[in-house]
C-alpha cells in the first residue's frame, strides 16, 4: 500500500511565476540548493517542459506526467533515490493575494517497517522545496532561468 506525504507553503508570488520555477529545470539551482546542476535530458511531447520531459538531477531521473500550467505539475522518479514508485504532484492554488503550494508525494515503502522513516525524510524534503520555491519566486532576480522568455 503506497505511503502518502504532503507539505505546503504560501507565497505572495503569482501561480504563473511559481509554476515556471517548477517546470524550468534550469531554474532549480536558484531555489533548490541541490549539490549538482539539474538539466533536461529529453523534452516533453508537446512542450519542452511538459508531459514526457525527462529531467536529470544526478543520480536521479524524473519524468513529467502532469503539465497543467499554472495549476498542476506532476512527475515520477524513474531512477535513483528516493524509494520506488515515487510520484509527486505539486498544485498551486490562488488563496486571496497569496498562492498555496501543495506538494504531495506517494511511494512504495518496499521493506516492511521502512515507510515511517522514509515518509518523515521525504516530508521534510518536500517542505523545504515548497518553502524555497515560495521565497525565491517572491524575489526572483532578472538572471534566473525561470524569467527567460519561454511560454508556459
Amino acid at each position: 500500500m503506497p505511503q502518502q506525504i504532503e507539505a505546503t507553503a504560501t507565497s505572495f508570488a503569482a501561480p504563473e511565476v511559481i509554476f515556471k520555477h517548477l517546470c524550468v529545470v534550469e531554474a532549480w539551482g536558484e531555489w533548490g540548493r541541490f549539490l549538482r546542476r539539474a538539466r533536461r535530458e529529453r523534452p516533453g511531447d508537446e512542450h519542452p517542459n511538459g508531459v514526457g520531459a525527462v529531467r536529470l538531477l544526478p543520480p536521479r531521473r524524473e519524468e513529467v506526467v502532469v503539465y497543467d500550467p499554472p495549476r498542476h505539475y506532476g512527475y515520477v522518479v524513474l531512477a535513483g533515490p528516493p524509494p520506488r514508485g515515487y510520484r509527486v504532484d505539486v498544485t498551486l492554488e490562488a488563496c486571496g493575494t497569496d498562492t498555496l503550494i501543495r506538494w504531495r508525494g506517494a511511494f512504495d515503502p518496499g521493506l516492511p517497517g521502512s515507510g515511517t522513516v522514509t515518509a518523515a525524510m521525504l516530508r521534510r524534503r518536500l517542505a523545504a522545496y515548497a518553502r524555497r520555491v515560495a521565497r525565491h519566486s517572491e524575489r526572483c532576480e532578472p538572471g534566473c532561468p525561470a524569467r527567460l522568455p519561454c511560454p508556459l
